[in-house]
């Protein structure tokens, strides 16, 4: 009986253990995504702000 209860505790350790790495790279996932969507807004203004500054024509056709 005790092989059988520490057996099904060491399986939820396990599984806390998976959980907690899933998560953890859920959340470096994030990260980079935010970090992405930033770096391309701030070049897109970059890009927006250089042409202008050039004089190039920016009007919408």
């Amino acid at each position: 009986m005790f092989y059988a209860v520490k057996w099904h505790y060491d399986q939820g350790e396990k599984n806390q253990d998976k959980q907690q790495e899933k998560r953890a790279v859920l959340r470096a996932a994030g990260k980079l995504a935010v970090l992405f969507l930033v770096l391309l807004l701030i070049l897109g203004l970059a890009t927006f702000f250089l042409a202008r500054t050039l004089g190039l024509d920016l009007s919408m056709p």
